[in-house]
């Protein structure tokens, strides 16, 4: 049996959250940043705010001279993280079937609500979209499907069409709502792989469903063939309220310009080590195995991984000999486009065991936590270590 599955999408969250505590916000070119002063990154902005043309990640500098009547406020992430709670519980009292994606977003498997309440899936969203909005003051969208990438294929429409959107999953259905939208415009295909559709003349979701399986699994593997069947409409991930642990963390992204330059590579890397070391806290693992990957201009990947002396947590530890790799793979000259790192054989909760009679003590650095801690509480990056 399909499930029925709506992913549910707070409204420019940090903005609206802002609202919640100054209403006279309201209907204002609101925007959101972390960090202090000059250095403050945009994070979120109202519809006013984009109106204006105020663009996500620009910098404070830049937006207080083109866009001076924007209103520019320094994130409160506690407040957000207390919101955020509020937002999830109300969720849980419409279906126990919950995961929460991130701090703003959240999956919910409500197959069959619609019988237990006597009313249609339409109906029973827009009640909880109201009943969120009543008990926060924060505005979600909320697109229904079969599959987690329709249902948030349908939250993105969910923006433009009342705050909600509903793909009835039928494949026909389905295809005829969807088949000529842009492939980039789903979650999950990233720019790189538009790219590599587009050369190989795949510009709709239409034109990507049509490639068999076998095609697919070569092109991008198997999830690129997971993607196919969740965009016709199959339950391939269902939602998982109790997620497992990861096998391991990767953090990687391109770069807007290619570069040469090691020490830029050095401070992309450093930003990747934080980013997957910090969920590694989150989960409470251990990692002995680290991975650090570049990727040059022509899309030549190269890789080389270590194993670490002891099981460790600890951002320092992990930094530095994510450095000396890259030091190894580094070639002077040679273009690069990305860089990447991967945390692996992770561990979790304190004792590791390696033989009948042996333990080791991990590594739990305490100062990471700490830093942690501070950013939940006052944005990212509101504290940094030195190199």
């Amino acid at each position: 049996m399909k499930r029925i599955i709506a992913l549910i999408d707070c409204d420019c969250f940090f903005v609206s959250c802002e609202r919640v505590k100054k209403p006279e916000l309201q209907g204002q070119p609101v925007c959101v940043m972390t960090g202090g002063g000059d250095k403050g990154i945009i994070v979120s902005r109202s519809k006013e705010a984009k109106a204006l043309g105020v663009k996500m990640g620009e910098p404070y500098f830049k937006t207080k001279v083109e866009h001076p009547t924007a209103i520019c406020i320094p994130a409160h992430h506690e407040l957000y993280n207390e919101i955020s709670k509020k937002v999830m519980d109300t969720i849980r009292d419409f279906t126990p079937d919950v995961e929460v994606v991130s701090v703003d977003e959240a999956f919910a498997d409500v197959t069959g609500f619609n019988k237990l309440h006597q009313t249609s899936y339409t109906e029973f969203i827009t009640k909880m979209r109201e009943e969120i909005l009543n008990r926060t003051g924060i505005p979600v969208s909320i697109g229904l499907c079969s599959s987690k990438t329709l249902a948030k294929l349908a939250s993105d429409k969910a923006k433009k069409s009342g705050g909600i959107y509903v793909i009835r999953p039928e494949e026909a259905v389905i295809l005829d709502k969807i088949r000529d939208e842009p492939i980039s415009s789903v979650s999950g295909i990233g720019k790189e792989n538009a790219k590599h559709l587009m050369y190989n003349d795949i510009n709709t979701i239409r034109e990507f469903v049509s490639k068999s399986d076998s095609w697919l699994r070569k092109a991008f593997g198997v999830n690129g063939v997971t993607l196919k069947h969740e965009l016709l409409g199959e339950t391939v991930s269902p939602v998982n309220s109790k997620p497992e642990p990861p096998q391991s963390i990767q953090n990687t992204s391109a770069f807007e310009e290619f570069s040469t330059d090691l020490d830029f590579l050095h401070s992309t890397l450093a930003g990747h080590i934080h980013n997957a070391s910090k969920k590694l806290r989150l989960w409470d693992g251990y990692c002995s195995v680290l991975a650090v990957m570049v990727r040059t201009k022509d899309f030549n990947v190269y890789q080389v991984e270590t194993k670490l002396k002891k099981p460790t947590n600890s951002e320092k530890t992990l930094r530095d000999a994510a450095h000396q790799l890259l030091d190894q793979l580094y070639r002077p000259g040679t273009i690069y486009r990305a860089t990447g790192i991967t945390l692996a054989k992770l561990t979790f909760g304190k004792k590791q065991q390696f033989s009948l009679f042996d333990t080791m003590e991990p590594e739990d650095d305490k100062l990471s936590r700490v830093i942690d801690q501070l950013e939940n509480k006052f944005g990212s990056g509101i504290i940094k270590t030195a190199r």
